[in-house]
C-alpha cells in the first residue's frame, strides 16, 4: 500500500535493537484516515473468504483491527493483556512474549466471543517476532475455532515471524513489508 510505505520513509525511526518506531502515526498518534485506508486495503485481501471476526491484542492492535471489521462488517475483538474486573472469568488464556516490551503477558479473551463455527481473522499492528499472533493462534484453537488468516500493517521480515506462520499453513497479508534496515534507512518491498 502506497500510502503506508511513504509514511513509512517520511516519518518511521529507527530506534535501537532494529525496533521500528511508527508511534507518530500507526499506533500511539494516530492518522485515523491512513488507518482505515489500511483497514479497508486489508479486508479486501480476505473479502472472499469467510470471516466471522477480527481478533488482536490489546492494544496497539485494536486501531486497525477495528477498521478491518468495519469494511468486513464484522464484530472485533481484542485480547486483554490485563486481568481485570470487567472482563467475563470464564476465559481462554495464552502466554505471549513481547519483544519490543521485553516482557510476557497472559492474553485472555472471554469464552463468551469464540464459537466452535467462527473464522477468524488475526491483527497485528505490527508483525515481528509472531509471538502476539501465536497467542491468538493458540485462543482461537482452544475454542475450537479456525484462523482465517493474519493481517498486519506491517510485516518486519528481519524477523521470523511471518516465516513461523506461513510454514504453519497460515495466509499472512501485509500493507507494507520492512526487507531490512540498512545503515540507518529501511528498505521495503515493493509488491505490497
Amino acid at each position: 500500500m502506497d500510502e503506508l510505505k511513504k509514511r513509512i520513509m517520511r516519518d518511521a525511526e529507527i530506534a535501537e535493537g532494529d525496533i521500528i518506531r511508527v508511534d507518530m502515526f500507526l499506533n500511539h498518534c494516530m492518522d485515523v484516515d491512513l488507518l482505515e485506508k489500511v483497514g479497508k486495503d486489508l479486508a479486501k485481501r480476505f473479502r472472499g473468504d469467510k470471516v466471522d471476526k477480527v481478533l488482536t491484542v490489546e492494544s496497539s492492535g485494536i486501531p486497525l483491527a477495528c477498521f478491518i471489521a468495519l469494511a468486513l462488517d464484522v464484530p472485533a475483538i481484542y485480547a486483554k493483556r490485563f486481568h481485570t474486573g470487567y472482563i467475563d472469568p470464564d476465559v481462554y488464556t495464552a502466554e505471549i512474549h513481547s519483544f519490543s516490551m521485553e516482557k510476557s503477558y497472559t492474553i485472555r479473551v472471554s469464552r463468551r466471543y469464540l464459537e466452535e463455527d467462527d473464522r477468524v481473522l488475526l491483527v497485528d499492528d505490527i508483525l515481528s517476532s509472531g509471538q502476539a499472533i501465536l497467542g491468538l493462534v493458540e485462543i482461537v484453537s482452544k475454542a475450537g475455532a479456525e484462523v482465517a488468516g493474519v493481517a498486519a500493517a506491517i510485516e518486519k521480515a528481519t524477523r521470523d515471524g511471518g516465516e513461523i506462520l506461513r510454514k504453519m499453513g497460515l495466509r499472512v497479508e501485509a500493507a507494507a513489508t520492512v526487507l531490512r534496515v540498512e545503515d540507518g534507512h529501511i528498505l521495503l518491498a515493493e509488491d505490497d
